[in-house]
């Protein structure tokens, strides 16, 4: 069995530690300019509509089940 002593310095040699180096550029002008976009469709969107219209031509008593859930 292994005691603290040898499980911490398991722990401290598995997860060394970080670098406390300041950060390349400020990243914060960036998330404000990407909140501020308006959304755009990616193509697992587009995808996952297109399920969901060809599901409903082929199956259209599945709309009331897919209602119900939404």
């Amino acid at each position: 069995m292994l005691n603290d002593d040898q499980v911490t310095r398991a722990l401290r040699a598995a997860n060394p530690r970080a670098n406390l180096a300041a950060p390349s550029r400020d990243v914060w002008p960036s998330i404000v300019e990407r909140t501020n976009r308006s959304p755009r469709w990616s193509l697992a969107d587009w995808s996952a509509a297109a399920i969901v219209v060809v599901a409903l031509l082929l199956f259209p008593k599945w709309f009331w089940f897919l209602a119900y859930h939404l």
